[in-house]
């Protein structure tokens, strides 16, 4: 072979070389598709699936769905007990329905109601509240805009009722520069030192409770139980460990344990002493712009006696890995996440959350397959975090208690909400926040593929909204990983019974979703991990970067 051909030929294998991965990350990203996102949503979103809450039957069945999928495509477990699943403890409380009640006592009789049927609230520690009860109208606090349903009257130690009224449309208070006083206007009660308040719930939503048979929610609130901190542990420990500083002595008031609940018109009118037509009468009085005079009544006394149930329970994350090309860069990683969960049942109605976040979990599928057609250099880990909707459980739990060493994770990718609103439209929440290099990678492969629109405005941390901490791409920052939520924003549906499989938009799905593959196939194949150039303060990957205030 002459040097020429020599030439030629070397040439042509390097030309080989850069196109092969090139035509194999095409063709990977041609695997992802909407029929077969469309086919996984249908079943995720079911309503057989009861909102995926956490932890819950429909929830763990979900994760044995995933968990088969990505074996079937050839992902391997990666907890060290060999399964794909990194179990987390919690602590679940609810309102034990037998002994939480309501008595109203009059000086020769007494009534008892109880819950959910009666009343309802999200109730958090067990015990009594009692007082005298006291009725203030519509409950607002606005003498500038002559309104004041309070007057002089002593609140200490009262149990106060309120209705839950609207006023006109056209009225003063409801006008936007007024909206704060309308919200804060009935915070008064707890201020002046109430035992209790009750809110007299609206006309409509009693009319609809007795005709669908509707009780009041016994939602369950879930706590981990595990030692390491979270960011609300981290601010917690670290304001107790501030020094203290000396402070002007104030008189203050004898602590008085406070409660919230909502009531049926039927306690209502038992407490206040009319029929329930009355009842409607002073709705209708508010709905009209009048107050309803407020008036104290020393012959009742209510009781709320709240019972709460605490169990232990698991609910697990889901985790696999296919490993990196590279005999070497297999030992480096890219973690691509989306949470699984979603809130459960609310007022018998199924939350499906076919967008939040039924959207990511399958789209996790979907490039968990299309990884399999050719493995990029790293190694991918793949996981479904659990309890995003409690306080980012899943997401927290894994990055303090990673199976592969934090150090060794180029990036994190997340998705959470891509299916909804502008077809041509994506928010990158934190992609430039620790690597420019990420952000780079993200816009390189979306000119030469995928044509979306970018959006940066909920990068900002002090955003109303505060995106930047609401999905599970946070926990990875803080442990100085580069990491970008993938989001398309949410709509009239988030959290509602309406986020349904019939609203999603699967054309928008399948192009976040190759973008998201193309973005963690191409970090995957860097030389080295991305680097660390955006925030002097977090140089290096790990632990130590949880103190650092410019990524809390």
């Amino acid at each position: 072979m002459t040097s020429k051909s020599t030439s030629i030929f070397l040439i042509s294998v390097m030309i080989l070389c850069c196109v092969l991965p090139a035509n194999a990350q095409k063709k990977g990203m041609e695997s992802i598709t909407a029929d077969e996102l469309r086919a996984h949503l249908n079943f995720i979103a079911a309503d057989e699936f009861e909102g995926r809450n956490t932890p819950s039957p429909g929830l763990k069945i979900c994760s044995r769905y995933l968990a088969a999928f990505v074996e079937s495509y050839g992902f391997k477990p990666l907890m060290p007990d060999g399964s794909f699943y990194q179990e987390i403890p919690l602590e679940v409380t609810s309102i034990s329905e037998t002994k939480t009640r309501l008595r109203v006592i009059a000086d020769m009789s007494e009534q008892v109601f109880y819950f959910p049927q009666a009343f309802g609230g999200r109730f958090r520690s067990s015990g009594t509240f009692s007082g005298d009860v006291v009725f203030v109208g519509y409950g607002l606090n606005a003498s500038e805009q002559g309104w004041d349903d309070y007057g002089d009257v002593n609140l200490e130690g009262k149990v106060v009722v309120m209705l839950d009224g609207q006023l006109p449309d056209d009225h003063e208070l409801r006008m936007r520069e007024n909206r704060r006083i309308l919200s804060a206007g009935r915070s008064v009660p707890r201020t002046k030192g109430a035992a209790a308040v009750l809110t007299v719930i609206n006309v409509e939503r009693e009319n609809d409770m007795a005709s669908s048979g509707i009780v009041f929610s016994n939602s369950q609130s879930v706590s981990m139980t595990g030692s390491f901190e979270t960011q609300s542990t981290a601010r917690r420990r670290s304001s107790q460990q501030a020094p203290q500083q000396p402070a002007q002595a104030q008189p203050q008031r004898p602590f008085l344990p406070f409660i919230q609940a909502e009531i049926r018109h039927d306690v209502a009118a038992a407490i206040l002493g009319v029929t329930k037509s009355e009842l409607n009468d002073m709705f209708a009085m508010i709905s009209s712009g009048v107050q309803v005079p407020m008036k104290e009544l020393p012959d009742k006394r209510v009781e709320l006696t709240v019972s709460i149930d605490r169990r232990p329970a698991i609910t697990q994350n889901v985790v696999a890995v296919l490993e990196g090309s590279d005999p070497e860069l297999k030992n480096e990683y890219v973690v691509i996440g989306a949470h699984h969960d979603h809130l459960g049942i609310r007022n018998g109605e199924v939350l499906n959350g076919a967008d939040d976040n039924g959207s990511g979990t399958v789209a996790l599928l979907e490039i968990a397959q299309a990884m399999i057609i050719e493995r990029p250099k790293r190694s991918v880990v793949l996981v479904w975090h659990t309890g995003e909707e409690k306080g980012l459980f899943g997401a927290h739990y894994f990055a303090n208690n990673c199976p592969v060493p934090v150090e060794k994770i180029s990036a994190n990718i997340n998705l959470d909400m891509l299916c909804r609103n502008d077809p041509d439209s994506l928010y990158l929440i934190a992609s430039d926040m620790l690597s420019t290099e990420l952000d780079t990678v993200i816009h390189e492969m979306n000119n030469e593929y995928i044509k979306l629109n970018f959006d940066y405005i909920y990068n900002d941390r002090s955003h109303p909204d505060r995106f930047y901490y609401r999905s599970d791409h946070y926990p990875y920052l803080r442990f100085g990983i580069p990491s970008v939520w993938f989001f398309c924003g949410t709509t009239p549906d988030y959290h509602q019974p309406t986020d349904t499989v019939d609203r999603v938009d699967f054309i928008k799905m399948e192009r976040v979703t190759r973008l998201a593959y193309l973005t963690a196939y191409e970090s995957g194949n860097k030389e080295e991990l991305l680097k660390l150039d955006a925030n002097p303060e977090v140089t290096t990957r790990g632990k130590h970067n949880l103190s650092v205030e410019s990524i809390k």
